[in-house]
Formats: structure tokens, sequence, C-alpha cells
């Protein structure tokens, strides 16, 4: 039998490398923050309401790397 990846977890894989292009600076945090909207807005219509309470989770896990990642940076230069 083969196993195909459901929706939760491919929105994982993606958001998963928009973070880590966020962190290694390849992204700004508007272009982050577009991608990570763009990405729920794409996996949305294929979800599942048992699905919601893993996207949440991961949804919340992106924001808190994100934030904290935001906060080490510190306030933008002029």
């Amino acid at each position: 039998m083969e196993y195909t990846l459901n929706a939760v977890e491919v929105y994982k894989s993606e958001t998963g490398d928009i973070v880590r292009g966020f962190l290694a600076r390849k992204l700004s945090f508007p272009e982050c923050i577009a991608a990570l909207d763009a990405a729920l807005a794409r996996f949305m219509p294929r979800l599942q309401g048992k699905d919601i309470p893993a996207l949440r989770i991961e949804m919340l896990a992106n924001n808190e790397v994100v934030m904290k990642e935001m906060e080490r940076r510190g306030p933008p230069q002029p």
C-alpha cells in the first residue's frame, strides 16, 4: 500500500521551508508572512474538519518561531 501525504503534512513541509528561508535571511519579514498566508490559502480548500487542530498547532508554531526571530533581530534600522 502506497502512503501519500495528507494536506497538513504537505502544509508543514512547505511552511517549514518558508520559515527556514526567513531564518536564513533569504526572505524578509513581510515576504515570510505573505508566503505563510499564501500557503494557508492554498491548503484550506483541501483540509477536512479533523485537520484543523493540527493545522492550528503548526500555524502557532510557525508564528512563534518568526516572532522570536524578529525579537532577536531587534527594531528595524532607519
